[in-house]
């Protein structure tokens, strides 16, 4: 039989990323930590953890973190059954930059009057997210791939839409009457980081008929400071349109090419062994999603 206290431990190093930061979320010494996942790799015949920074999961890892993650799911039903308390079990949820900087919190606040259970969130790109949902570090994420994992389910949510946007200062500085995608290509843009390249590139090909060009675009991974690196002039930024509805309000953001949109189809996709506390914020994810994305 596996070692749970182990494969608990094996999971939390590998959420927090080092051994130090793991044992300091288990209340043990890294010592004990290290100790608990030899003898875990000793009991399943080979290694479980690739020693880097951060630490990630061998595949005979992930395997068991799949495991671990169903145990879970199916512990917390049978405290839900058995009329035990399961407030206090975690839900981990990959989400991507743009849907947290949006409309996300929104999830969170609704979702926080019906249960008190903590959600950890795993922030990655929505190219990636699904990967997360395949190794077992999370129970459900948001994807643009519609196709769900094994043992799994999905749902379209709506879609998120892209403008590429400027400040008056950028236009007047850069592109004065010249707002053509050769023009606007070759002055100063952003790039949240090397996953928003596809977003990006996508939208060069798909709405401007341009082909891929990166070469004059900074790299700025934040989602807030992303958006006001555009409003202060520094560069034009692909955003979401839902983010920047106030800056182009008032006037501090304007769309270079308002006829040209990008669409990126969004789904949530779960564990199929979903608990009733997953399935409560599944059913919040997809009706704040429907109020918020275009269909």
């Amino acid at each position: 039989m596996l070692d749970y206290a182990a494969l608990h431990s094996f999971r939390e190093v590998l959420r927090y990323g080092s051994f130090e930061r793991g044992a300091q979320a288990l209340n043990l010494t890294q010592s004990a930590v290290s100790q608990k996942i030899k003898r875990l790799e000793q009991q399943v015949g080979g290694p479980v953890l690739v020693r880097m920074k951060p630490l990630k999961a061998t595949p005979l890892g992930e395997q068991l973190l799949s495991h671990v993650q169903k145990v879970s799911v199916l512990e917390e039903q049978l405290t839900t059954r058995s009329g035990a308390a399961d407030h206090a079990s975690p839900l981990s949820v990959a989400v991507n930059n743009d849907v947290l900087a949006t409309w996300f919190t929104e999830v969170m606040a609704r979702f926080s009057e019906m249960r008190s259970n903590p959600v950890h969130i795993y922030n990655a790109d929505q190219t990636q997210t699904r990967t997360l949902l395949q190794q077992g570090k999370v129970m459900a994420c948001i994807s643009q791939t519609g196709t769900p994992i094994t043992g799994g389910q999905s749902a379209r949510l709506g879609t998120m839409n892209y403008q590429l946007y400027a400040s008056p200062g950028f236009i007047q500085r850069y592109l004065q009457n010249d707002i053509s995608p050769e023009r606007v290509m070759s002055t100063p843009g952003l790039l949240y980081d090397e996953f928003d390249v596809t977003l990006l590139t996508d939208y060069q090909r798909e709405c401007l008929d341009f082909p891929p060009s990166l070469t004059t675009c900074h790299w700025y991974p934040s989602s807030h400071g992303f958006a006001k690196m555009a409003v202060e002039g520094v560069a034009w930024a692909l955003l979401p349109t839902l983010q920047v509805k106030q800056e182009v309000a008032s006037g501090q953001l304007i769309s270079l090419f308002p006829s040209k949109q990008l669409g990126v189809s969004l789904f949530w996709h779960w564990t199929e062994q979903a608990s009733h506390a997953l399935g409560d914020f599944s059913q919040v994810v997809k009706h704040i999603s429907k109020e918020q994305l275009t269909p």
